[in-house]
């Protein structure tokens, strides 16, 4: 046997002592612990909207469909529906939202299957980070087995209420659903017997509660309605028909626009309320009024024939009547609701805010669409009605926002908080007051300012939908607050576009434009915008030779 030198024992591979064998499962222990964390912060899914483009982000593809179908019941969609594919096995989800949601709310993942919603886990907001593809907010969670396509809700806060009135006949706007929590469809008038005449047309299987209008709003039907509240076995019966069109149809309450009520009915307006209330309520359904704003008369008040007092306890909300000239909407607003809030409370009264714009002329206000309201800022005629020869320099005129055609052009209007612009046409000078995302958004704030219960939505219907104002109405609805801005006053300026020649300049509401040298038919086209939405009209101009001239 060799002898071993007295460094032989230290360098001689022996077994590990205790202490060696205890740090390497530290060691194991750690990088496993490392290796789960990074799976959940960097999830193998990361969803994000790229249109409707088809997309891989690590492992995971998507699709963002066109179109979201009606959220369930008590929700809100904050996300488009995107159509997945992903490896086998892959549980993690991080889905980008279209509408911000601030960090650590809860939120929920949905499936669309056999045209129904069922939930496939939960969700929490976070801000955008380093993992993201597009620094926004997302819903972040675990979904256990992969669905073919996915959505993100948010659950519905009630308390303030969004109402939506839906002309007769009217398609509803889709995007509504994501932010009522009630819809008011027109169609029901009251009968002199106390019966009540007409129908709805709705969407199957709508997911938020629909609580219907009934009208009276002008002969013959506030005839009527006159006739019914002089007469207390009238009143009887209308309770009675009011409550079998609710049974029927199961819904969930009657929204009531009666205010034209003759003055001298305001007691027997209190006892029908009071009797049809405690009959809905003992059905579990709601009760809602529309009321004319009060007058103010000196140190006094014209209460328009109702009793507010009276009638708050009985209903779960009353909604304020449009004011229709917009030059003097919040002087009139701000005395009403100063008078009302302290005199009945804020928690019921709902502020009507607009989808429509308005045109004020001699013969009163009308409402107009947005695309109405921008169609007619946005024609473009000829200063001179001369033919036009090769190479004339001619001017082109928005006919209703020129000066020189006695119009104002587009501008923002500090009093209605509203884009604007005056023109002269038949009969007069005529106003048009543009309502869109900016000028609600005003309205809704002031909502806020008061504390009231919630605003109702003027017309939902497709084509009041062109404003577009459901941004503005969801952050109210889920967060109370609003924000406010004008639009950005060089967006608002007129553009020009012409298909041959040359113009001097192509903004403003007149331009000089130079005819090409060719004979032939050529465009001028003018463009407006509200400061979200542009317009254009064209002006088709044919260039001939003069009259007389020898064509080569």
């Amino acid at each position: 046997m060799e002898e071993q030198g007295p460094f032989d024992r230290i360098l001689q591979a022996e077994e590990p002592p205790q202490q060696d064998q205890a740090a390497r499962i530290i060691v194991g222990v750690t990088i496993v612990l490392g290796l789960l964390l990074l799976i959940l912060v960097l999830p193998p899914i990361s969803i994000f909207s790229d249109g409707a483009r088809p997309a891989a982000v690590g492992l995971a593809t998507f699709v963002e469909r066109e179109e979201l179908p009606p959220p369930p019941a008590g929700f809100v969609a904050v996300s488009p529906l995107y159509d997945l594919s992903a490896p086998e096995g892959t549980r993690l989800a991080r889905v980008s939202l279209s509408t911000t949601v601030e960090d650590g709310v809860a939120l929920a993942f949905f499936t669309y299957q056999d045209d129904d919603w069922s939930k496939v886990g939960d969700a929490v907001a976070k801000a955008g980070d380093a993992v993201a593809v597009a620094d926004d907010s997302a819903a972040q969670g675990e979904v256990p087995v992969l669905p073919a396509n996915v959505a993100v809700f948010l659950p519905r806060e009630q308390t303030r209420l969004i109402l939506g009135r839906l002309p007769a006949g009217a398609e509803l706007d889709e995007r509504a659903l994501a932010v009522l929590t009630t819809l008011n469809p027109a169609g029901f008038v009251p009968a002199p017997d106390g019966s009540i005449s007409g129908g709805l047309q709705l969407p199957a299987e709508l997911p938020l509660p629909v609580a219907p209008t009934i009208s009276a709003l002008a002969p013959p039907e506030a005839d009527a309605l006159n006739t019914i509240l002089a007469s207390s076995d009238l009143r009887g019966a209308h309770v009675q028909a009011i409550l079998a069109i609710a049974r029927e149809s199961e819904f969930a309450g009657i929204d009531l626009d009666y205010r034209a009520i003759d003055p001298v009915r305001q007691d027997d307006f209190v006892a029908f309320v009071q009797e049809l209330s405690g009959a809905l309520r003992a059905d579990s359904r709601s009760l809602s009024l529309t009321l004319p704003l009060p007058v103010r008369q000196g140190e006094e008040w014209d209460m328009r024939g109702f009793d507010w007092e009276a009638l708050v306890p009985l209903v779960d909300a009353i909604k304020l009547a449009p004011e229709p000239d917009q030059d003097r909407y919040y002087q009139r607003l701000e005395e009403v609701l100063g008078f009302l809030v302290p005199l009945v409370g804020g928690s019921k009264l709902i502020l009507t805010v607009g989808s429509l714009s308005r045109e004020r002329s001699a013969e009163g206000v009308r409402t107009l669409t947005l695309n109405q309201a921008l169609a007619l800022a946005s024609t473009p005629v000829l200063e001179d009605e001369s033919p036009v020869a090769p190479e004339a320099v001619v001017r082109a005129v928005g006919q209703n926002l020129a000066e020189e055609q006695g119009a104002s052009g587009l501008g923002w209007d500090d009093t209605a908080r509203a884009v604007v612009f005056s023109y002269a046409g038949l009969g007069g000078a005529r106003t048009v007051w543009i309502a869109n995302t900016f000028s609600e958004a005003f309205r809704l704030d002031l909502a806020r300012r008061y504390q009231l219960g919630g605003v109702a939505v003027e017309d939902v219907s497709r084509p009041a939908g062109e404003a577009n104002i459901w941004p503005a109405v969801l952050q109210y609805a889920q967060t109370g607050e609003v924000a406010l801005a004008k639009p950005n006053g060089e967006l608002l300026q007129p553009r020009w576009v012409a298909s041959g020649g040359t113009l001097e300049s192509d903004v403003g509401p007149s331009v000089t434009w130079r005819v090409p040298a060719e004979t032939g038919t050529y465009t001028i086209t003018l463009i407006v915008s509200d400061g979200v939405v542009r317009v254009g009209q064209r002006l088709q101009v044919a260039v001939r030779p003069p009259s007389g001239a020898v064509a080569p």
